[in-house]
């Protein structure tokens, strides 16, 4: 059994009522984009619930960090769980009742993103409470394993559930595995974070200076905003545009979709075996691959080619993610890993609001592969760019505290 597993029930509860979650979430996937095209709504109305979605989720993420650094993590999450189910099972009700319409679906999405943003700051601490120092990469590459695994192999599965049944059963079976996984969670013990008595107001600042005083976070979040937003344009967009028009349509995105999540699985998977010592390097170095689609793409490579760098690409991506999410657990103070991981996410995704709206002029004067090729050396100059400074560096995964520990245990003491 893997570490993280053995021995240790409460982690066992966690994982179990992820993997439940996750379930139900990838069984509805495209569920509710049928429903809004059955409604006549096009890819405008999908495009509108997406926005929906990202937007309330950058607008309350530094809420979520705050609260997940003042209640107890687990309780927090539970009733995020159950929220969400209830607002999934008012989608479905809506869609089994031929009452869904674009707005509906939208404001929904948009709440269901809004509960998701008080849960998933509270999700980083709380691998803090629950599994040890040597066992945190594990559990975090198991749970991303879980939740990739999950996506690749559900969709089929809810395929054929909204093709024989319609889209209202699938959105509900995803309402039932969030209360499901609530259930579960309840049973699981954490420890409060102990922090001085302040403001929520004050709290919310502290997590942003330390974020934007600390080197090493700096330098990731401002290249990951970049990388992200390249990547959602070559990937999510462009990229799918291109296959779908140039390389066959529904079939081809079908290999490429499935590349991705085999990629992040396979990726989960290093990461469950292997702790890099040089932790700066290995998500850099991890991350680099996201540009090699685009640049495919760009060069009008074989759809073979293509679906392996996107394979290649996730398992990159994943690997950079359990990796950082460890670092953060081990080099940031408990008490502030639920806003640094707020503000951090917000960094991140930031710029990609802003790349949705550079499509259309950058596709119309570079084309779709000029479009390609422009993200593919943005995300590749960017995921190499934090290993300039030093910091970033000498990042490790040493048993003894790391200076960068040291600087933000420091920053957090001089800030209190």
């Amino acid at each position: 059994m893997v570490a993280p597993l053995r021995g240790n029930p409460r982690y066992r509860r966690y994982w179990l009522a992820g993997l439940t979650s996750s379930a139900g979430t990838a069984m509805a996937t495209g569920a509710v984009a049928a429903a809004v095209l059955r409604h006549g709504g096009g890819a405008g109305g999908v495009a509108m619930v997406l926005m929906g979605q990202m937007v309330a989720q950058i607008i309350m993420l530094p809420i979520g960090g705050g609260l997940a650094d003042r209640l107890p993590r687990i309780h927090l999450i539970v009733a995020v769980e159950m929220t969400i189910g209830a607002l999934v099972a008012v989608q479905a009700t809506l869609i089994a009742s031929g009452n869904a319409r674009v707005l509906s679906l939208a404001l929904i999405a948009g709440g269901v993103s809004v509960a998701s943003a008080f849960a998933e700051p509270a999700r980083s601490g709380l691998i803090t409470d629950l599994v040890p120092a040597e066992h945190r990469q594990q559990a975090n590459a198991l749970a991303k394993l879980t939740h990739y695994s999950m996506i690749t192999c559900g969709p089929s599965v809810g395929g054929v559930v909204v093709a024989a049944a319609g889209p209202a059963w699938g959105v509900g079976a995803n309402a039932a595995s969030f209360w499901a996984s609530g259930l579960l969670l309840i049973g699981i013990t954490a420890p409060p974070a102990h922090r001085a008595a302040s403001r929520f107001a004050a709290d919310l600042a502290q997590g942003w200076r330390l974020v934007a005083r600390t080197p090493w976070i700096a330098w990731k979040v401002a290249a990951g905003s970049v990388v992200v937003a390249g990547w959602h344009l070559a990937y999510g967009i462009v990229g799918l545009t291109y296959v779908q028009t140039r390389l066959g349509g529904p079939a081809a995105w079908g290999l490429i979709a499935s590349s991705l999540g085999l990629g992040m699985v396979a990726g989960s998977l290093i990461a469950l075996s292997w702790t890099p010592r040089r932790a700066g390097y290995a998500t850099c170095v991890a991350t680099a691959p996201m540009a090699l689609p685009g640049a495919c793409m760009a060069v009008a490579a074989p759809l073979p080619v293509i679906a392996a760098a996107v394979a290649l690409a996730a398992a990159g991506l994943a690997v950079a993610m359990v990796t950082w999410r460890s670092v953060i657990q081990r080099n940031i103070p408990e008490t502030l890993q639920g806003r640094v991981a707020a503000w951090t996410t917000i960094g991140e995704i930031g710029l990609a609001p802003v790349a949705y709206l550079l499509v259309a002029p950058a596709t119309t004067a570079l084309g779709l592969r000029g479009t390609l090729a422009v993200c593919a050396i943005a995300i590749s100059i960017s995921a190499m760019a934090p290993l300039l400074h030093l910091s970033v560096r000498h990042l490790t995964f040493d048993p003894a505290p790391s200076p960068e520990r040291t600087l933000a245990t420091a920053a957090h003491s001089s800030q209190r």
